[in-house]
């Protein structure tokens, strides 16, 4: 497979995928899927906004589900969550939900806009020339055509796994606690150490830890030591019957933010016009180095990747794009 066929087929997909999840979530777009796992929405918007590039009506219709939702995102979660290539991206789309809506959330902090030089197209697939830009992604330095809110989105509807987050936000109120909370429902394993639950979290370490030690006092959620390590676990029966979830139709979980992390950068690698004019052998050498540094984000999610610890150079691109597939094959299909 060529690296412009694989580049279509990844971007087909992950944008499909994003329009299925978006979809179940209150986006104006039809839908068959149910997913069972709970999505994070901060790292899904994350992913959106990069996935959007390749698709203004995606990027539109998530801008407008902000809007409509704006009191069920967490502003310092996406942020956090925010490495530095989705930086700007990700507070132009705050400032645009700043200028229409009420909240000052999501204003820009001081000195991220941009001062001057060239402004860059934020869409891949139209016409470079805008000519009527937004000036909010303007002050960004993205040129981005002026397009009003659709006002389709609708909330959430929190019956579905999908949205188990905001149903725990509309109990808890943003924050870690409806973070942590989600963790430990969801998460595979009953009892887990701090470091883990803050990194799912997606908050300070040492915001989480006043958040379970709060959580212990409360005796909602057991803590105690094995060897030098401190684990965390809560009834879940209890809650269970609190948010009254059926048997074994309690959400999953899934490491959305490393692995939608990874999926951005490998979009990123992937719309790089560079590598159409590399030989084969260099081309499977940078796939190599690429997976060799997003490899343990796929794993932690649960995505078995392709091992041939041998291949190298162009024998190595076979062994990439059947690590690329099985990641497809996840989002479409679901974790074995």
């Amino acid at each position: 497979m060529s690296i412009s066929t694989l580049r279509d087929r990844v971007r087909s997909e992950l944008t499909s995928f994003a329009w299925d999840q978006w979809a179940q979530m209150g986006v104006f777009a039809p839908s068959e899927r149910r997913d069972q796992w709970a999505a994070d929405p901060e790292a899904l918007l994350l992913f959106s906004f990069e996935i959007g590039r390749d698709d203004p009506r995606l990027f539109d219709e998530v801008l407008d589900w902000m809007l409509t939702n704006e009191r069920l995102v967490s502003v310092q979660r996406l942020r956090n969550l925010s490495t530095d290539d989705d930086r700007d991206l990700a507070e132009a789309a705050l400032a645009w939900v700043a200028r229409d809506g009420p909240s000052a959330r999501f204003k820009a902090p001081a000195g991220t806009r941009k001062q001057g030089g060239d402004p860059k197209p934020l869409f891949r697939t139209v016409a470079q020339q805008v000519r009527h830009p937004d000036d909010v992604f303007l002050s960004f330095g993205l040129l981005k055509p002026e397009t009003p809110p659709s006002r389709k989105s609708r909330p959430p509807d929190t019956e579905k796994p999908i949205n188990f987050a905001f149903r725990l936000r509309n109990l808890f109120g943003l924050g870690s606690r409806a973070e942590v909370v989600r963790y430990l429902l969801t998460f595979s394993e009953t009892a887990v150490p701090a470091q883990s639950i803050a990194e799912a979290a997606g908050y300070a370490k040492r915001n989480v830890n006043e958040t379970l030690n709060a959580l212990v006092a409360s005796r909602t959620v057991t803590t105690f030591e094995v060897g030098n390590e401190r684990r965390y676990l809560l009834n879940r029966a209890l809650w269970d019957q609190l948010l009254e979830l059926q048997p074994g139709a309690r959400p999953t979980y899934r490491d959305w933010p490393r692995l939608l992390s990874a999926l951005r950068h490998l979009t990123r690698w992937l719309e790089d016009g560079r590598l159409d004019e590399l030989s084969p052998y260099m081309l499977g050498s940078e796939a190599r180095t690429l997976m060799d540094e997003l490899g343990s984000s796929f794993a932690s999610a649960g995505v078995l990747l392709s091992a041939t610890p041998s291949a190298q150079g162009e024998e190595y691109w076979t062994v990439f794009e059947e690590s690329i597939e099985r990641t497809l094959s996840a989002l479409t299909h679901g974790w074995v």
